[in-house]
């Protein structure tokens, strides 16, 4: 389908996109989906989306989505004939086994116009048809040669004011299933995990899929790909978007892990508690409150070490002198477990800091490196930030989403772990 789709050429308009939407309801027809059918998007020009469903046990439903159309000038075979073949064959897959949910395989038109298909569909619901979808398993961008790795993104949607992320159930299915068919995905970036969730929760990011528009409906969503923030297809809206740079194994593996994704979601009995505050870590999906216990834990440790202990004897200037030392570790605890409680998701930041005071070293050298590697984490997150935006990955002109208690919390407690290791007094120092 993939390879099909691709020769037709550019499906930006007219008689190719008129074509690939015949191709694409032969598709689904033969590989055996019902209700295969075209619908048109109300007010928009023309689009025309395409669906067609697996039925299951019950009226509730998971959705595998794809665009069809491309940018003028590209065959679009990545992006996203790709993600088309990989859900129908998937589908395909999930023939073979009983179904409690009702799979729906929905290809999007006018992705590449601001996922005008994607909200057509989502507005045309009937009332109550939305809540009865489980969650959209979105595809983009799959099976090109020279990809690091598969990716889970979750882009960030606007719904009633705030940004919302994919649930972090959702992002642990996905996790699980890849593991479980050994096709392991990383989560926003393959070189920079944890930096690149950061830079998706703190900045505006330029990609963006149909999945938005299912968070803005309050559907859950993640987009899958073969593309990273970072690491983007080199052929991306370009003419050489073409058949030949599709992987045929890539595509299979990938065809396992969509399949293997629906299965364990269709266990669900409905939605689990939704939780957007989370990061993946060393393959698993931390919650918030897994993140602020970890922070605490990192606390109380700091807390014990840097007791002050019973100072007796010395004189006025010498007790004076050890409080000016005590201070610092004072302040820079009392900032942490501020950051912990109030932005957890961004106090992983500070999470080497924490550690490495609890061991500071005496050599005045060996102190400036402690400091250095301390504050490397935001240091980091910063070169990391100024490329993404450098590529046009992301944007600083919404200026800092991330929240004010980050945006102030994390520099002023770094700020206050330089003095902390630069001054160190040992801890339950006595004067005798």
């Amino acid at each position: 389908m993939a390879a099909r789709l691709a020769a037709l050429g550019p499906r930006s308009a007219g008689e190719a996109r008129r074509r690939a939407r015949g191709l694409l309801v032969e598709s689904l027809r033969r590989t055996g989906l019902q209700r295969v059918r075209e619908v048109p998007v109300k007010g928009r020009g023309g689009l025309v989306n395409v669906e067609g469903v697996l039925p299951g046990e019950t009226a509730d439903e998971i959705v595998l989505s794809a665009h069809y159309d491309s940018v003028p000038r590209s065959p679009g075979a990545v992006d996203d004939a790709s993600g088309c073949g990989v859900a129908a064959a998937a589908a395909a897959d999930l023939r073979r086994t009983p179904l409690r949910h009702t799979v729906r395989v929905v290809f999007f038109d006018g992705e590449e116009t601001e996922g005008q298909g994607s909200e057509g569909w989502l507005r045309g619901l009937g009332p109550g048809e939305g809540e009865r979808v489980l969650a959209d398993l979105n595809l983009e961008m799959l099976g090109w040669r020279g990809s690091a790795g598969p990716v889970v993104h979750t882009f960030p949607a606007l719904a009633s004011g705030s940004r919302v992320l994919a649930p972090g159930w959702l992002v642990h299915s996905v996790l699980r299933s890849g593991e479980a068919v050994g096709w392991p995905f990383a989560a926003a970036d393959h070189r920079f995990p944890l930096l690149g969730q950061l830079i998706v929760r703190s900045v505006e990011v330029r990609y963006g899929s149909d999945g938005e528009s299912f968070l803005e409906r309050g559907i859950p969503s993640v987009t899958l790909s073969d593309s990273s923030l970072l690491s983007l297809d080199p052929a991306y809206h370009r003419p050489v978007d073409t058949a030949g740079r599709l992987d045929a194994g890539r595509l299979d593996r990938w065809t396992r892990a969509v399949a293997a994704a629906a299965r364990r979601l269709d266990a669900l009995a409905g939605r689990p508690i939704p939780e957007d505050q989370y990061l993946v870590l060393a393959g698993r999906v931390w919650l918030r409150r897994d993140l602020i216990w970890v922070g605490f834990l990192l606390w109380g440790l700091l807390v014990f070490r840097g007791l002050p202990g019973r100072w007796r004897g010395g004189s006025a200037a010498e007790h004076g002198r050890q409080m000016r030392a005590y201070l610092p570790g004072l302040l820079f605890r009392a900032l942490l477990l501020a950051s912990v409680f109030l932005a957890p998701v961004f106090a992983v930041l500070l999470f080497p800091a924490a550690a490495l005071a609890l061991v500071p070293p005496r050599p005045a050298w060996a102190r400036i490196v402690w400091i250095v590697l301390g504050v490397s984490p935001l240091l980091a997150f910063l070169a990391v930030l100024g490329t993404a935006v450098s590529k046009g990955a992301a944007s600083l002109e919404g200026g800092f989403q991330g929240g004010a208690a980050a945006m102030i919390l994390i520099p002023a407690t770094l700020m206050a772990y330089g003095p902390t290791i630069a001054r160190h007094a040992p801890a339950r120092m006595r004067h005798e």
